[in-house]
């Protein structure tokens, strides 16, 4: 925690923002004893929220981090023998409660949603709403990204299409052994798919995105992207800010620059969608 306020420092320094305040909160999860009680895993999601101001206005940042961690009894203490968190640019399996079998979502779905305008508003509330949670109607991957920024533009009303060829279209299929295609849950096809069957289009500059349009990460710079997020707000400078899965993030700076993946190799595409989705190529 420590070490990643010192990092958002010095990024948001670079960026002219100034930290007012970091807070965290820890929530354990589930903790396993062995039956001797020699032993004990736990699994804990910690919430780190950074408060900046940027020209006099105060901005709020949110990532969450899952911790896995193995503690020893050693006399009339505890020590840690082992520990992975999510923050280390590789997500750990959230822990899931069986649901209900009928789940309500957190907000309810427009019933004109079919009517073939990308609803951003919509979009960008589902990301608000889901960005530190796993809505139980899909899986949580261990690559969370594109499952995620799929799920929210679907909420805006962006429609499935290709089923049940894995390797066509953008669908997800629900039921009790849910599938889904390709471009559904992989960064580069969903690029693909958006920029040539969506009609969405790659602009020059970040500030010509809004709400509810995706960023894709090439971390290395070799044309393949592996990242995505969704535009959910703008800072005092007109810059995007995004929300994203694996690492769980909430109207985080686009530039990525603090995460354990960026080089400085890194390419962006900044693809804005069209208002009225007209679907080609089916």
């Amino acid at each position: 925690m420590v070490h990643l306020a010192k990092q958002k420092k010095l990024t948001y320094e670079k960026l002219g923002k100034r930290i007012a305040r970091v807070h965290t909160q820890v929530r354990i999860e589930k903790l396993e004893e062995s039956r001797d009680r020699s032993m004990a895993d736990v699994w804990a999601t910690e919430r780190i929220c950074f408060t900046y101001y940027e020209g006099g206005t105060p901005y709020v940042e949110c990532c969450q981090i899952r911790h896995e961690m193995r503690w020893v009894r050693a006399g009339n203490e505890w020590e840690m023998m082992h520990a992975r968190e999510s923050a280390m640019g590789q997500e750990l399996p959230a822990v899931r409660v069986a649901a209900a079998e009928h789940v309500l979502p957190r907000f309810p779905r427009d019933p004109d949603w079919h009517s073939g305008l990308y609803d951003r508003v919509r979009a960008v509330r589902y990301a608000d709403a889901w960005w530190d949670g796993t809505n139980p109607r899909y899986p949580r991957f261990s690559d969370d990204c594109t499952n995620f920024v799929s799920q929210c533009l679907f909420a805006g009303g962006l429609p499935m299409w290709g089923e049940p060829d894995r390797t066509a279209g953008w669908w997800f299929q629900f039921g009790p052994k849910p599938i889904w295609s390709y471009s559904w849950s992989t960064a580069h096809a969903l690029y693909l798919v958006l920029t040539s069957a969506f009609g969405a289009r790659v602009v020059s500059d970040p500030a010509d995105l809004r709400i509810g349009d995706v960023i894709f990460y090439d971390w290395n710079g070799e044309g393949a992207y592996h990242h995505s997020t969704i535009v959910t707000d703008f800072d005092a400078m007109g810059e995007p800010l995004v929300n994203a899965h694996t690492i769980d993030s909430y109207h985080r700076p686009w530039l990525y620059t603090d995460s354990p993946a960026w080089t400085p190799r890194t390419r962006y595409a900044w693809v804005h969608l069209p208002d009225r989705v007209q679907v080609s190529g089916r």
